[in-house]
């Protein structure tokens, strides 16, 4: 079930203090974001959850306790439609893999500006997959190294690749569309095509491919 109507309840977890006030007083300028709940170690947030009933978890992946990738396990298996972003200090591919592998819906470092950190809840809640841009293309290219080389691949059209190539710099659909001045569902047909073309299930194994296969640098 992804949100529909009033602002984005978000369980903010981290056990620096500082960061938490921080980060609430930066989404409080959001009207769009409301810090519903806060957990500074990984039991306290999975106490939390069934009491604040978030519609996001922002999760950091060092906690004094346990790992944040062990709570994001927890949470996938006891609260499957629950979304989570990961914030972190860390951009290694490694770490952003194994959390999207985990289950994790969206991915950002402690650098990222308010507003992106925003767009990464608003989208999570609506169901929508947001990794940071600077940490989305090296990600994608350790996919791309476990890629089999194919055969010739078909051309794409112009579009197409304009699409494909901003979603390796992690925008997602609405972005793309507004990117390039065209309507999400116009996105999603061409991203369908895309798929078809490359022989590919899903969009990180679109972008892994192309970038194997040198369609997008």
């Amino acid at each position: 079930m992804t949100h529909e109507e009033g602002p984005v309840r978000v369980l903010m977890v981290d056990d620096h203090l500082i960061v938490r006030e921080g980060l609430r007083w930066l989404l409080g300028q959001e009207g769009g974001i409301e810090i519903a709940g806060e957990a500074a170690t990984a039991d306290e947030a999975m106490v939390a959850i069934p009491d604040v009933q978030p519609d996001v978890v922002l999760l950091d992946l060092h906690l004094p306790d346990r790992s944040g990738l062990d709570v994001l396990r927890e949470i996938r298996d006891r609260f499957p439609d629950l979304p989570v972003v990961i914030l972190t200090m860390s951009d290694q591919p490694e770490y952003v893999e194994e959390a999207v592998r985990a289950g994790a819906t969206g991915y950002l470092v402690k650098n990222a500006p308010q507003p992106e950190i925003s767009r990464a809840l608003t989208a999570a809640a609506a169901g929508d997959a947001y990794i940071q841009a600077e940490v989305t293309r090296p990600l994608l290219a350790r996919f791309a190294e476990n890629v089999p080389r194919g055969g010739d691949l078909p051309t794409l059209a112009p579009r197409e690749l304009e699409v494909l190539s901003l979603l390796a710099d992690g925008l997602a659909d609405k972005q793309i569309a507004a990117r390039l001045g065209i309507s999400e569902s116009t996105v999603k047909g061409y991203l369908r095509s895309t798929y078809d073309k490359l022989g590919a299930n899903d969009r990180a194994q679109a972008v892994a491919i192309a970038l194997r296969s040198h369609v997008i640098d």
